[in-house]
């Protein structure tokens, strides 16, 4: 589905930091079928169809352990979203700043410990197709407090949360929307954070292709009420990332 503007709270945006770019372009082009742009300064904007889906960077040398997909939040003002995050007990990872003429970005931690970021658009609106193959579909958090992540997040985004449904996931969506973007899961203490779900026409077909590209399945794919076929993978440098064909 073709997108000019995500609304606020809505997921619109995610990069890739991974400390090997040259492995996951053709990992994640072959995968979903993506182009790679490279930027100035080693930027990378995969594009589907010629619109931007997700980006990429290169970590740094002793970053390697901040690998992971990074799930940005559209915002109409970062200040107010810092202000609102700060208010609900979370904290300030990188404040606001302008990235060139494509918007303006910020990096939150939750009170869990997950790390999130919220974009503010200029001329860059977030991802241009969404919720088809190859493009994000579905966002995950597993968190060791699900009450407490909900009443965080519909204190800063304004989103709605169904109550956790026999699986024990509270499906979200954003303000002004109907549709769900996504859910809250009780996880591990230890590995609270977002997991970000690329649409697939077959997951089944797309995790064994993941494999022959040099990723990995951590959780098989399976059937999920309400989302549709799921499974977890990790690309070859050990970052992980998910699938779904949407119900």
């Amino acid at each position: 589905m073709k997108i000019t503007r995500h609304l606020p709270g809505a997921p619109c945006w995610a990069d890739l930091d991974t400390p090997d770019v040259a492995s996951a372009r053709p990992f994640y082009s072959s995968l979903f079928g993506w182009q790679a742009l490279e930027l100035p300064g080693g930027y990378v904007n995969f594009t589907l169809r010629e619109e931007k889906i997700v980006g990429a960077i290169k970590l740094k040398e002793g970053e390697e352990h901040s690998a992971g997909w990074s799930v940005y939040f559209m915002t109409d003002d970062l200040t107010e979203t810092t202000k609102a995050v700060e208010a609900a007990g979370g904290s300030v990872v990188s404040p606001p700043r302008k990235v060139s003429v494509a918007g303006s970005a910020a990096v939150y931690k939750a009170p869990d410990g997950a790390v999130f970021g919220a974009w503010e658009p200029d001329k860059h609106p977030g991802s241009g197709l969404v919720h088809e193959p190859g493009t994000p579909s579905w966002f995950g958090l597993s968190t060791p407090d699900a009450d407490g992540s909900t009443a965080f997040y519909t204190h800063v985004f304004g989103w709605t949360a169904a109550a956790p449904t026999a699986d024990g996931m509270a499906r979200l969506t954003a303000a002004g929307d109907s549709a769900e973007f996504g859910g809250i899961t009780h996880g591990l203490a230890t590995l609270p954070g977002w997991t970000l779900y690329f649409g697939a026409e077959d997951v089944d077909t797309a995790s064994a292709t993941a494999v022959s590209l040099g990723g990995k399945v951590i959780s098989s794919p399976t059937d999920v009420t309400g989302v549709g076929r799921v499974a977890v993978l990790k690309d070859p440098s050990d970052v992980t990332f998910a699938l779904v064909t949407r119900a």
